[in-house]
């Protein structure tokens, strides 16, 4: 590029005009530099010019060459939808490396140098048959989401609560019966999903997610919740439905940015007076329990629109839940109530 000037002095006008000029031959050069690839082999070729490797979706594609540790410049790399039963200890080259996708497949362990992938942002590995993860996950420093649902997960590694980055955790669908301690530690996270597991108890370490605003652990075995849940005051959606819960702690009422709160098909017999504390709470699922009563200071949530209490053994309801200015329906069906109290005639009852 030769740049020439008619006037030694020239005016600010023209630095600015020559500036933009460069700014757009340097960019417009990286972009035909840089270039994605659909083929191992060409992209291979092409090391110094890879940065997105994409190969999706063919059933012939059952063994990802060591070549792949070539690619040291390489940022993304899909293989979604292949018939890859492992990846190669060679992905550890791909240092700069930001996104992996390997969803899909049928690999059944991760390697070890998976750990070496320091600036990796985002890892999907859903719909594998992974048992476990590798400790060296816990490297993974730079990492913000990881996603392993539907494997064959029994547990997690301790070294998981290192990644003080991470932010969306789903390892939801796996086999998964113990929740390690070391969960606690990941206090950036902001959305957690272990639904469908086997878990019976999550650890008091749970506390620590201060940063959490979407828990689901549904569809588990929980038989009781740890006091510290009461620490996740910026929760503002909790999942527990389909466990053997048979109470909940008093703590529940320091969830003050809850807005959804679902219970369904546990084994709920009382609730703790504290749950009127949840001034923020639209939505409250405690459908197919054992009820008996309901606490009177459930008519305290002010913000309260929707009260599912359908299937349970109640026998009357507080007459101060009239006093909820926002409540709009209350499920009341499969219950033994006979009588309502005054004014629940402005409700829609289910």
């Amino acid at each position: 590029m030769e740049i020439y000037f008619t006037k030694q002095n020239y005016t600010m006008k023209n630095t600015k005009k020559i500036t933009i000029f460069a700014i757009w031959w340097l960019v417009s050069s990286f972009v035909c530099f840089a270039q994605n690839y659909t083929s191992l082999e060409e992209a291979v070729q092409n090391a110094d010019a890879a940065v997105q490797l994409e190969i999706v979706g063919q059933s012939g594609f059952t063994q990802l060459s060591a070549d792949i540790g070539k690619l040291t410049k390489l940022e993304k790399l899909y293989l979604q939808q292949n018939q890859l039963t492992s990846l190669p200890p060679e992905i550890g080259n791909l240092t700069n490396l930001k996104e992996l996708f390997v969803d899909g497949n049928q690999i059944t362990a991760l390697p070890k140098e998976i750990g070496k992938l320091k600036n990796l942002i985002r890892l999907g590995l859903n719909g594998n048959q992974l048992t476990t993860l590798p400790a060296e996950i816990g490297d993974l420093q730079n990492l913000e989401v990881l996603y392993a649902s539907e494997n064959k997960l029994k547990t997690l590694p301790n070294e998981i609560g290192k990644l003080k980055n991470l932010q969306e955790l789903d390892v939801a669908f796996n086999e998964i019966s113990v929740c390690p301690s070391g969960i606690g530690g990941l206090t950036s996270l902001v959305r957690l999903c272990i639904s469908n597991n086997q878990l019976s108890s999550i650890p008091a370490e749970i506390g620590g997610l201060t940063s959490l605003q979407e828990f689901s652990i549904d569809d588990n075995q929980l038989n009781s919740l740890p006091a510290q849940i009461g620490n996740l005051r910026q929760l503002v959606e909790l999942r527990l439905a389909k466990n053997q819960l048979s109470s909940i702690p008093a703590e529940i009422g320091n969830l003050g940015s809850l807005k959804n709160l679902y219970l369904s098909d546990n084994k709920l017999r009382t609730l703790p007076s504290d749950i009127g504390k949840l001034k923020n709470v639209e939505t409250l699922d405690l459908s197919g329990n054992s009820l008996t009563e309901i606490p009177k200071e459930i008519g305290q949530m002010e913000k309260l629109k929707e009260l599912n209490l359908w299937n349970n053994q109640l026998t009357a309801l507080p007459p101060e839940l009239a006093n909820s200015k926002s409540l709009q329906s209350i499920g009341i069906g499969k219950n033994k109530i006979e009588i309502l109290p005054k004014d629940f005639n402005r409700f829609s009852l289910f």
